[in-house]
């Protein structure tokens, strides 16, 4: 068996729907994983029990019985959900679970959440760490990939009227021996060259960027936001003049390539230990120009992690620029000569061909411009409300949701806050409980395009799963939303990168 490439996501797709699903044009749309890091396609047709999967394909005849503690993952057709959940809102458990849905009714020890499944549940209180009845805050721009149609290929032509861009699901010309710059799978893309891609993100004048990089070997990634991937047209020679030649194209891995690779833009690189910011511009006769722009530290340290979660606000009227890691400030650069990035691309490299980089949790949403995220408020011992518009936060103690307004007691004053204008409840850490072991053998389902749920499965069909969590009990799970269920649990980067499918 010749297997093609596995690609999985990461732990969360935390995605925004409705977004039709591909069909997999294949009649073993379903991919195995097992722990010796075997791969077999095929179709799943459920389980008997926690340790019983059953499993067909095209060249098996009868249908195989295969042990579940043998599995690592398995990926439903081909990692993508045949169905999406209309709307990303969740609620977020103690042991990370994010249960899709609204709170419905809210008393002082329990929520009843209503699920888009169909199910309604109930949970105590002590159990939920957040909510997020609008989880994006601002207008949503972009969130992906869940497929690759929206995505080209950055080509470095050779010639001057070459394509500068080809789109990502063309598949390679015939003849073509080498291997795609790119390769799409279970919403992520991962790289096999330093060959740029790009999305038209819409990315908005005051905008947050948030991402998910991972990456083998060193990191040594390129992200270009705001980027136009336009060229200008060199000015017409004058009268007795020959026109001028093009320069040659530089190599990818050259930082003077930017501004011919992104057009007007900025150009982040990021390293293991740290980050640079570069302004690509043209000059008045078609000339590109690169600047770095000048910060007083951009020290990042992710050595030994080989994921991170890169967050980038953007401010075109403030010509400012900001960094975060996984949830840390890490610098802010400020353009004397103003806000170069003219267009609405967002675009990734691997700037080394010795490294590889997964790219996935893409989110482009609007930024109030604070720089002083409620979104980073957390308390002890008090709840605390974050609203829409990010510099709006209240806290004191949740006693209530009615009609649409959840009720706030607060060291001053009663309120009432409308859920349309919450982006998130965090409850405070004091009258939190950690979560009961789920008992068996424990099972993540990934919901998409947000939820995670962690059971112990009792039976399943093709189509739906039965199981108990330790904080709903009982309960059945639609498995058309789901793109992955786990067997087996690692928080090592390379058991969530697979590279041969």
């Amino acid at each position: 068996m010749n297997p093609l490439p596995l690609l999985v996501p990461g732990l969360l797709g935390c995605l925004l729907g409705p977004i039709a699903a591909q069909e997999v044009p294949t009649d073993d749309p379903d991919l195995l994983r097992f722990n010796n890091g075997d791969a077999l396609h095929g179709r799943f047709l459920g389980m008997d029990d926690a340790n019983n999967l059953t499993w067909t394909g095209s060249s098996i005849k009868t249908p195989i019985i295969l042990q579940s503690p043998t599995l690592r993952r398995l990926a439903l057709n081909g990692g993508r959900a045949a169905k999406a959940l209309s709307h990303p809102q969740f609620i977020e458990l103690v042991n990370g679970d994010r249960i899709p849905g609204s709170v419905v009714t809210l008393e002082e020890n329990t929520f009843t959440i209503d699920t888009p499944m169909g199910k309604t549940l109930t949970v105590d209180r002590k159990f939920v760490r957040s909510i997020s009845p609008n989880p994006f805050g601002g207008v949503l721009a972009y969130m992906g990939p869940f497929s690759k149609d929206d995505w080209s290929i950055i080509d470095v032509p050779p010639a001057e009227n070459a394509p500068r861009a080809r789109r990502a699901k063309e598949e390679p010309k015939e003849g073509a021996k080498e291997e795609e710059p790119w390769v799409f799978g279970g919403d992520a893309w991962y790289s096999n060259s330093n060959i740029p891609i790009a999305v038209d993100a819409k990315i908005p004048d005051k905008a947050r960027i948030a991402f998910h990089l991972a990456w083998r070997s060193r990191l040594s990634a390129v992200v270009a936001f705001h980027a136009t991937l336009e060229i200008p047209e060199p000015k017409p020679p004058k009268d007795g003049e020959e026109p001028a030649k093009p320069a040659p194209r530089p190599p990818t891995t050259s930082t003077s390539s930017y501004p011919l690779s992104f057009g007007h833009s900025y150009v982040l690189t990021l390293y293991s230990t740290y980050a640079m910011l570069y302004r690509c511009d043209f000059d008045e006769n078609g000339n590109s120009r690169m600047n770095r722009l000048a910060s007083s530290s951009a020290t990042i340290r992710l050595d030994e992690r080989g994921e991170a979660k890169f967050e980038l606000r953007c401010d075109r009227a403030n010509s400012s620029i900001i960094l975060y890691v996984d949830g840390e400030y890490i610098n802010q650069w400020k353009d004397p000569e103003g806000y170069s990035g003219t267009g609405s691309h967002l675009a990734f490299a691997c700037q080394s061909n010795d490294s590889r980089l997964r790219v996935s949790d893409v989110v482009v949403s609007s930024w109030n411009g604070m720089i002083d995220s409620a979104r980073s408020l957390e308390a002890e011992d008090r709840d605390v409300i974050l609203l829409n518009n990010g510099t709006d936060r209240f806290s004191g103690h949740i006693t209530g949701l009615e009609n649409g307004r959840y009720l706030l007691k607060g060291s001053y004053a009663d309120m009432q806050i409308p859920t349309e204008e919450v982006e998130e409840i965090r409850f405070a850490h004091a009258n939190l409980s950690e979560l009961p072991d789920v008992g068996g053998k424990a099972l993540r389902v990934i919901l998409r395009p947000v939820g995670r749920i962690t059971i112990d499965p009792h039976s399943a069909t093709s189509t739906e799963m039965k199981g108990r969590h330790p904080a709903f009990g009982d309960l059945t799970l639609d498995l058309g939303y789901a793109s992955l269920l786990e067997f087996s649990f690692s928080d090592s980067i390379l058991d969530s990168w697979d590279d041969n499918f």
